[in-house]
């Protein structure tokens, strides 16, 4: 039995499904919370600590403890979430340590301060999506987020189709990569990469319609005209994640694949029909998680259902 002064907190991972490289531009994403958590307990301290496997985790607990302005606390982490899997440990651990905190903090605020905790932990401008997507997300939808305004909708996602992460093996630091240059060409108006940002926001609206009418196919079509994009117009793919791509949606069952994320190698994105899933993860040959989506640390309760 836990002591009254322990607390509790949990949120999911994301996925990006389409909209990559746009959010920090204030274009329109749809990621998803997926069913990988971190938990979290802890309770009042003398000092800051952690006991947890997330890279900088004690940076990001201390951060948004100050953010929240609670005094510090002694956090104990359980991840599902692999390291580096590009499904955001870091916003999940944000948004549980939130939840665990300020339990009824409206869903949108406790984002917002767990984005500021992020930027003052790491020292780089992230966006909002993760956050967003961890907090607020829904079980049985995508968050159609504009990162401009921070309005948002939840549009359905079917059951059949399950959502793929895969390992390309191509491990980077960011800062080692031309990521940084490509956000600045970007954020200048680089003809290329704005070519890219203009298309992607154009599938991120098709990608919806496609979801409202159930077009898995055309689904799969706009993953892959995705990752064109973000192979020659805004050139932030490798050779062998290319290949990769190409190799995942030969496979039968798989509607269509893409690279995830900041890019030079890291995770790609593959939609699958989800009776398939075993065969394909046996023909790619490479580490996938298979993800549904999932509720957020904030997410509404659903009417008539009860909360988790």
């Amino acid at each position: 039995m836990r002591s009254e002064s322990t607390w509790h907190g949990k949120a999911p991972g994301r996925v990006n499904l389409i909209g990559e490289h746009v959010d920090y531009l204030g274009g329109i994403v749809l990621p998803a919370a997926v069913d990988r958590f971190t938990e979290v307990t802890g309770q009042a301290s003398a000092n800051w600590s952690i006991a947890s496997d997330v890279e900088g985790g004690l940076a990001y607990v201390r951060a948004v403890g100050e953010e929240l302005g609670v005094v510090p606390q002694d956090v104990h982490v359980n991840s599902q979430i692999p390291p580096n899997a590009g499904i955001s440990s870091s916003a999940a651990l944000l948004v549980a340590v939130a939840a665990g905190l300020r339990p009824d903090m409206d869903g949108r605020e406790a984002a917002l301060a767990c984005q500021r905790a992020e930027q003052k932990a790491t020292g780089v401008h992230v966006g909002v999506m993760d956050q967003f997507a961890s907090a607020l997300g829904r079980q049985g939808d995508a968050l159609l987020l504009d990162c401009a305004t921070l309005e948002y909708e939840l549009v359905p996602f079917p059951d059949e189709v399950a959502i793929a992460v895969i390992d390309s093996g191509e491990h980077r630091s960011l800062a080692a990569t031309p990521y940084n240059q490509r956000r600045r060409e970007a954020e200048a108006g680089d003809p290329k990469r704005m070519r890219h940002v203009h298309s992607e926001i154009a599938r991120v609206r098709a990608f919806v319609a496609a979801l409202r009418e159930r077009d898995f196919n055309r689904l799969g079509e706009l993953l892959k005209e995705s990752h064109a994009s973000l192979r020659d117009d805004f050139e932030v793919s490798t050779p062998n994640v290319d290949a990769l791509v190409e190799r995942a949606s030969s496979i039968d069952g798989c509607y269509g694949a893409r690279i995830m994320g900041a890019g030079f190698g890291g995770s790609m994105l593959a939609l699958l029909d989800r009776t398939k899933t075993q065969p394909f993860v046996a023909v790619l040959g490479r580490p996938v998680l298979i993800c549904s989506t999932a509720d957020g640390a904030f997410a509404p309760a659903r009417a008539g259902r009860p909360p988790d």
